[in-house]
């Protein structure tokens, strides 16, 4: 539960920052951001797990840029659908993808177990 709330957070902060950042983004108000990291990640759950069987069969330079790609649609998408959240060109749902990416790719590293290494056999 606290994963999902992090990543959920941590997707609002993004698209904050990115609405500060780039010119082309913009967010509402927060209400917008909290609804439109809310709507991105779940779009963003089912296209990953549609893509899912292809995953095994590319590599991971491939996987990472077919997401990216769709997640840039994932962004244009989530923009059409959720007031207060806009975007004026193609680049900022690119940025937005990106983002997505890193955190995805991030925070799972800061959850991890670091005592689940392997312990060796003590001899008797």
């Amino acid at each position: 539960m606290l994963y999902l709330f992090l990543n959920w957070a941590l997707g609002t902060a993004g698209l904050a920052l990115l609405a500060l950042v780039l010119p082309g983004f913009r967010i509402g108000d927060f209400q917008s951001a909290l609804i439109a990291a809310a709507v991105v990640a779940l779009v963003h759950a089912a296209v990953s797990t549609a893509f899912r069987p292809a995953q095994g069969e590319t590599l991971p330079l491939v996987w990472g840029a077919l997401l990216v790609f769709a997640d840039t649609l994932v962004f244009r998408v989530v923009a059409l659908l959720v007031p207060g959240f806009a975007m004026l060109a193609m680049y900022p749902a690119v940025a937005g993808a990106l983002l997505l990416l890193g955190v995805n790719l991030g925070l799972p590293r800061l959850f991890r177990d670091r005592h689940a290494t392997a312990q060796p056999l003590m001899n008797s």
